[in-house]
């Protein structure tokens, strides 16, 4: 068996769905964007990589960002920016796609969520 069917097998337990901005028409003929989904339930695995998190207190909520790492075949293509929902037994993140790190097996991508708390 190939790495990348052992990193398939037993690493990939995880699904991410990738949307990204695309260019679009608004109804008034001008330039607008438009959320796409460019791929549905990919297996993948989310993890932390000994990353702070970090908080921003404003005057009413906590903004806390968390960072952490994806990853997945390379076969897929992931832009910066790309939104990302993963699901991680059983909880679903919102994350931020950086530059994936792109190796012959797999890909890893640093991703950030951002969540606002009371």
């Amino acid at each position: 068996m190939s790495l990348r069917g052992i990193l398939a097998r037993t690493m990939y337990h995880d699904k991410v769905t990738v949307q990204r901005y695309t260019d679009a028409e608004a109804d008034d003929g001008s330039d607008d964007y438009e959320m796409t989904t460019v791929y549905e339930d990919v297996p993948c695995k989310l993890s932390q990589y000994g990353k702070d998190l970090l908080a921003d207190k404003t005057q009413s909520t906590y903004n806390v960002t968390t960072d952490l790492r994806l990853c997945l075949s390379p076969a897929f293509v992931i832009e910066p920016n790309d939104v990302m929902q993963v699901t991680h037994q059983g909880q679903t993140f919102t994350l931020y796609a950086g530059r994936p790190f792109v190796y012959p097996t797999h890909q890893e991508i640093s991703v950030r969520r951002q969540k606002e708390g009371a």
